[in-house]
């Protein structure tokens, strides 16, 4: 799963009626069988039922976004999406606004009415009942109020009794078992020899800024945002009213935050899967930091007997054990209280909620702080995520939606096994299994088969508590996962989200409800378009990543495994330079360019989904009879097609957020995203007539797919 993972486009039937239902939803999930991969990929079967003569708008395409006094051959952003930059407004509440946020909104408002219903009374739905109390809870803002600190009392008690070394290990694997994570984290995760296994594994953790480079470079305005990180932390320390003292306990919590960051690896390494893997064991585990108390702390967590474990970085924990043993007890004290202000303050009371705000502000230049039903909304969705989803499949996700984005999916798997056929840097001896990989490549679609249940109990009127419950809850979960078999329908996103994302230790790719809707898909919607935005920009990418700089390191089963000839990577290497170049070209603000190696596998996976799509589009247009319309208000269907990808990323965005996902972010911001594929796509020149050597037809283009 990837952070941010903002894809382009959604994909399904919408139902208008948003009404939320008044019982316990009873839709039934098709069958693991049915919603896997059917490994005999056949194109699209739906037939083309042509409507009468469409506009633009019935086409799919929001004409006021274009703006037509733009050139589409020098700049297709602008002229896709001039039209929305032009007029649209950034809300105060939000660090961005475009395409996908307008679906977002939708969403949270449909999740809005069905969690007020819930909350507004008991109605002996469990499952209505269980989401209405906790949203309730979170919405109790004087109770909240009231309750102060009291939330962190117990775990600033027992961060207050580190003496030394070994304490303060004690307190790290307290800490962990309520899900802070200062110095490192533990989840399960697949291991990457045997894809078939869970293992324990350790992960580098606790620092408060997005990016070790923010504490050790000096590009662009990370200066300015460190100085204003250290004198939040101040205020922050200040509300515990310990002032006098609060400006050397952050100086101290800053320190060490500082000494990780030096520890850590860089988001760039992090992108090979062979840097992270390093399968040491209990043993190997023992030796490596042999004086942190590993067995106590394994046993904390309630999984004293698991032996298998990975890290991503031997030497870091050494170096963490290291630093216990030599910083004095009062650092390693403030530290880890600062640790929990910081994860903690989202539950408390006002003054630590508008703190926290102040450096969402400075980071992504947010204005105003979301309201309170907004946010409460997220946590529902974020801690009871398969309950809530319940209404909104019924809702938004009925009828055929589901079998239509399957068919979608078929169709651009299909063209993705054409292509394998024609790449020129890929030889035989890899082809064979690079098919086997796409044979065997799975997909969920909408939602799981079988809904996932929360066993503990809500409080009306404690939010704190059952943020706790529900993040304990969740904690045990996930690590009694280690030592038992994968399960491959354990989705990692909630259906209500709008996002995708391909795992490559599965080999499965993922498209939620919430990212399957209109307006980016409609029955009624010319095709061409619902292949742009969703056929290639969402599906094509995702699958896509399973032969980027990451997913091609996996194989068919998930294996991390060299199944590459020499050959084969040597040009997949010269062929992904030449991406990685053109992106650090281009400029995310002024004065900061976009890092080529960070975004490599995002800017392959959008180059080549979009020619995937466009490729299934024109393999499913040539089996309609009668064909599709071929022109709509003049624009022809193969223009519908690079729009449709182009409107999809049609956002404003605020300079701050820009800067912060150049520094630490694997996905291009929005512009580059539709320029920087559209240069290299072989279809689009001739679609939109432009003159060999124009801007967006350049020649020599940079091709991996």
């Amino acid at each position: 799963m990837r952070t941010r993972l903002v894809l382009a486009v959604l994909f399904a039937a919408c139902s208008s009626d948003s009404k939320a239902p008044e019982s316990k939803p009873e839709s039934k999930p098709e069958s693991k069988a049915d919603s896997n991969a059917d490994p005999k990929h056949v194109p699209m079967k739906m037939v083309w039922t042509p409507p009468p003569p469409m506009t633009l708008a019935q086409s799919g395409i929001v004409p006021g976004w274009i703006d037509p006094s733009a050139d589409p051959c020098k700049d297709f952003f602008a002229y896709a999406c001039g039209g929305f930059t032009k007029t649209a407004e950034i809300p105060p509440d939000r660090s961005s606004w475009g395409a996908i946020e307008l679906v977002t909104k939708d969403n949270e408002d449909f999740l809005h009415r069905v969690l007020e219903g819930a909350a507004a009374k008991p109605s002996g739905d469990p499952v209505l009942d269980k989401i209405g109390g906790y949203y309730a809870a979170c919405m109790d803002e004087a109770a909240i109020e009231k309750a102060g600190t009291a939330p962190i009392k117990s775990l600033l008690e027992a961060i207050a009794k580190v003496t030394d070394a070994s304490s303060a290990a004690q307190a790290i694997a307290m800490l962990h078992s309520e899900g802070i994570t200062p110095f490192f984290a533990l989840a399960p995760q697949q291991d990457f020899r045997d894809a078939t296994q869970v293992i324990a594994g350790l992960d580098q953790s606790g620092l408060g800024l997005p990016d070790r480079k923010y504490y050790l470079e000096d590009t662009g305005t990370m200066p300015k945002t460190r100085t204003h990180y250290r004198e939040h932390m101040v205020r922050m320390v200040r509300l515990l009213g310990d002032g006098a003292k609060a400006r050397a306990i952050a100086d101290n919590a800053f320190r060490i935050e500082t000494a990780l960051a030096r520890l850590q690896q860089d988001e760039v390494v992090r992108r090979d899967p062979h840097a992270v893997y390093h399968r040491v064991d209990r043993v190997g585990l023992e030796k490596t930091a042999p004086s942190f108390p590993w067995g106590d702390y394994l046993e904390t967590l309630g999984i004293g007997s698991v032996t298998a474990i990975n890290v991503n970085d031997p030497k870091y924990y050494t170096e963490v054990a290291k630093l216990l043993g030599t910083e004095t007890p009062a650092v390693l004290r403030d530290y880890l209280e600062w640790t929990v202000l910081r994860e903690s303050a989202d539950r408390l009371s006002k003054p630590w909620v508008d703190e926290s705000f102040t450096m969402q502000k400075e980071l992504s230049g947010i204005k105003e702080l979301p309201p309170r039903w907004r946010r409460c909304v997220h946590r529902v969705d974020n801690d009871l995520g398969e309950l809530l989803a319940q209404s909104y499949v019924v809702e938004r996700f009925a009828g055929d939606s589901k079998a239509r984005a399957v068919e979608l999916t078929k169709a651009v798997l299909a063209a993705m096994r054409v292509e394998l056929d024609k790449l020129p840097w890929m030889d035989e001896p890899t082809r064979g299994p690079a098919k086997q990989k796409l044979e065997k490549m799975a997909y969920l679609v909408g939602f799981p088969d079988k809904w996932r249940k929360y066993e503990f109990e809500i409080a009306r009127t404690d939010y704190a508590k059952n943020v706790q419950a529900a993040t304990k809850w969740e904690i045990a979960r996930q690590l009694a996962k280690i030592g038992k078999p994968v399960d491959r329908f354990d989705w990692q996103m909630t259906p209500p989200t709008v996002n995708a994302y391909y795992d490559p230790t599965l080999n499965e790719l993922a498209l939620p409800a919430g990212q399957l809707q209109a307006p980016f898909f409609g029955a009624k919607f010319h095709p061409a378009v619902n292949f742009g935005s969703t056929g290639g920009g969402t599906i094509g990418h995702e699958m896509t990543h399973g032969f980027d700089d990451e997913g091609s390191q996996f194989d068919a089963d998930g294996n991390l495994r060299d199944w590459w000839t020499k050959s084969t990577k040597d040009k997949f290497t010269a062929a992904t330079k030449c991406v990685v170049d053109q992106y650090s070209r281009y400029e995310a603000v002024p004065g900061v360019k976009l890092d080529g190696k960070l975004t490599a596998g995002e800017n392959i996976a959008d180059n080549g989904g979009v020619k995937l799509g466009y490729e299934a589009y024109k393999a499913w247009r040539d089996q309609q009879q009668p064909a599709p319309a071929q022109q709509v208000e003049g624009f022809s269907d193969d223009q519908l097609y690079f729009l449709a990808y182009g409107q999809s990323w049609c956002e404003k965005t605020t300079p701050q957020l820009l800067e912060m996902m150049a520094h630490s972010n694997p996905h291009s911001p929005a512009r580059w995203r539709v320029d920087g594929v559209i240069v290299n796509q072989p279809g689009f020149g001739p679609a939109f007539k432009c003159a060999a050597g124009a801007p967006m037809n350049p020649g020599k283009p940079c091709r991996v797919w």
